[in-house]
């Protein structure tokens, strides 16, 4: 029996406007009453109140979740988190530098955000953060960081793919030491420490629970999902996920713009 839900965010959970359409809210809430828990487990960090304008009983519906793909863990209403080594994010930093157009953004503790290049004001909202916690780079020294995104343009606009010599000196720079997730179509590269993944963070909230791995069900559409959809039996790929995600999951469902969640908690888990 299916104790615990645990879903993906953008791409899966969210339609392509960001939202969650009224049949797939009507079908968590009605999971929430029949006492399963909801999760989320995401590449976000933990402020979706201000990135996706969720109100209380939104975020009420939700007993905790994985956050930064797993760089941190909320439950209980505790955040427990994973850094990256400063030497390993200096070298990044270092190393995107030398392209000109290049950015680079570090998710820091306490949801500070430091960027190479300024945030426009119209994107505070999709970032979560006010200017009080944006900061450059040279005032980020010295703070932790959970999480780096490496891309092009504003990240929310861009169109432009890394880099192959980018990516592949970044691959090596990391080697051993972080893990690294090339996402949204080749445009955008992830970074968290090296043990540092959904999976990981997934687990360690099902151990808590005292649950089996048969008593999960876990929802994704990206290849920073591939690990924890190949590790449950009930793992579910979204219809938009590529077929190399898809083929890690147990089943598929329809796209995120036709309600592949809720087709998939009432028509393949049954619940």
């Amino acid at each position: 029996m299916i104790k615990a839900l645990f879903f993906d965010l953008d791409g899966t959970l969210l339609d392509s406007a960001r939202k969650i359409s009224p049949i797939t809210r009507a079908t968590l809430e009605r999971c929430k009453k029949d006492g399963i828990k909801l999760y989320i487990a995401t590449a976000r960090p933990p402020l979706l109140g201000k990135m996706l304008l969720w109100d209380d009983g939104t975020l009420s519906l939700f007993d905790g979740g994985v956050y930064y793909n797993g760089g941190c863990v909320i439950l209980g209403g505790h955040k427990t988190y994973t850094y990256i080594s400063g030497d390993v994010v200096q070298k990044i930093i270092r190393l995107a530098c030398q392209y000109d157009a290049l950015n680079i953004a570090l998710q820091l503790e306490d949801e500070n955000h430091a960027f190479r290049f300024p945030l426009q004001p119209e994107s505070h909202q999709r970032w979560g953060v006010s200017e009080d916690k944006i900061l450059t780079l040279d005032r980020a020294k010295g703070l932790r960081a959970v999480k780096i995104l490496v891309f092009y343009s504003d990240l929310i606009n861009s169109v432009d793919p890394l880099d192959k010599k980018l990516i592949e000196d970044l691959e090596k720079l990391c080697l051993d030491t972080a893990q690294l997730y090339l996402t949204d179509k080749g445009r955008v590269m992830q970074i968290m420490a090296g043990s540092v993944n959904k999976l990981n963070s997934t687990e360690s909230i099902r151990m808590f629970l005292g649950l089996d791995k048969s008593e999960l069900a876990v929802f994704g559409d990206d290849v920073n999902d591939t690990e924890m959809l190949s590790s449950y039996e009930n793992s579910v790929a979204m219809g938009n996920a590529d077929a190399y995600v898809k083929s890690k999951a147990k089943y598929v469902t329809f796209d995120n713009d036709n309600d592949g969640i809720h087709h998939a908690i009432c028509n393949i888990l049954c619940l």
